[in-house]
């Protein structure tokens, strides 16, 4: 009896899982998948020059046996398997030259919509950063096509904008650096079974994959080949979110990158790329949806105003003081502006009662 196609799709995925583009060469060349292993050795050999170690692998007895195990186990859990050359193939990404011959997916997201970004950052996420995740994508939930957020599940700025996503009521996909037999890391676990309600978990991987340095790398090309942009919320001067990045613009995608103060070492990656002309600042949550051309000028929203007509001089003072150096405790604010500790004290909470400030802990910061 023959063998499923996906079979094929799964056993060419691990024989060329490092080296996508020679098997998708030759899956162009003998028609598909099957194609592939219905030719002769010898004529393989004459594309594959130098191939030799492949070519021990893709006539290994076990391979078809292993792939069609693998098969039956990816549906028996609902993964769906999208080979390279499928419709609901990811067409962004299967643009990219080092794209996954095959794709696992749990979950009912459409990764063909009109409109996609991937947000990506450090682990180690800032209260700014983290808020500023927020309101970008929270932002683009107003729009009348509502694009897919891509992520990478991993704590800090993807968990982010995940969760961002969701509640802004959006679909999005993580894409894992493991197989699908488990999540990673594991505090997202209710994180991803919140995604699968609404989007999708994505791997290239097959089962029993653990996550590993180079794990990380492959799971960042698809993240940046599946987005039409790249948005890096927050980076320290190295990390997988510059990364992610890179290979976006390789991919002749947009990057767009938020900036922050020349203190904040944790937005030095980000600051670098912008000096760099590498990536387009992001000084508002309109900027993505204008540059990429989702919304018109005429759309985008009022900017508040950071200070008010009937804002006395103390609040003022208090107000610029934090739009300069936030984040600030009250006792910095009051040492800054040089206002008695107890006014300052009483005018933060009247601007947190306002919305207009949030505390994180004891440090404040601007709302507007």
């Amino acid at each position: 009896m023959e063998p499923d196609r996906y079979v094929y799709y799964c056993a060419l995925s691990k024989v060329f899982a490092y080296q996508c583009a020679i098997g998708r060469q030759l899956m162009e060349s003998f028609g598909g998948p099957e194609g592939v292993f219905r030719t002769p050795r010898r004529t393989l050999e004459s594309v594959l020059h130098h191939g030799g170690a492949y070519l021990d692998l893709l006539f290994e007895p076990e391979l078809l046996a292993w792939a069609a195990g693998e098969v039956e186990w990816a549906r028996g859990h609902g993964i769906r398997l999208l080979g390279i050359g499928d419709p609901a193939y990811p067409r962004r990404l299967a643009a990219c030259s080092d794209a996954p011959l095959l794709l696992y997916c749990r979950g009912n997201a459409d990764l063909n919509g009109e409109r996609a970004l991937a947000v990506v950052g450090t682990r180690k996420a800032s209260w700014t950063g983290r808020e500023s995740c927020r309101r970008i994508v929270g932002r683009l939930a107003d729009l009348n096509e509502k694009p897919l957020i891509v992520s990478g599940m991993a704590l800090g700025v993807d968990g982010c904008a995940h969760a961002a996503a969701l509640e802004a009521g959006l679909p999005t996909v993580g894409v894992l650096p493991c197989g699908l037999d488990e999540i990673y890391p594991r505090q997202h676990r209710e994180l991803a079974l919140r995604i699968l309600e609404k989007g999708a978990l994505v791997t290239d991987f097959p089962r029993g994959t653990q996550p590993v340095a180079f794990t990380f790398l492959r799971r960042n090309r698809i993240i940046a080949g599946m987005a039409d942009a790249t948005l890096l919320v927050e980076s320290f001067r190295k990390g997988g979110g510059l990364i992610t990045a890179s290979l976006a613009a390789s991919y002749e995608r947009e990057v767009f990158a938020v900036a922050g103060r020349m203190t904040d070492t944790s937005f030095t990656g980000c600051n670098e790329l912008i000096a760099r002309h590498e990536a387009t600042l992001v000084p508002d949550a309109d900027a993505i949806p204008l540059a990429m051309g989702w919304i018109s000028a005429r759309q985008r929203k009022a900017v508040v105003p950071l200070l008010r007509p009937d804002d006395p001089p103390e609040r003022c003072r208090v107000l610029r003081c934090l739009e300069a150096r936030a984040p600030l405790s009250a006792e910095e604010v009051a040492a800054l502006t040089k206002l008695a500790p107890r006014a300052v004290n009483l005018l933060l909470l009247e601007l947190e009662l306002e919305g207009r400030v949030v505390a994180d802990g004891s440090k404040f910061f601007l709302t507007l």
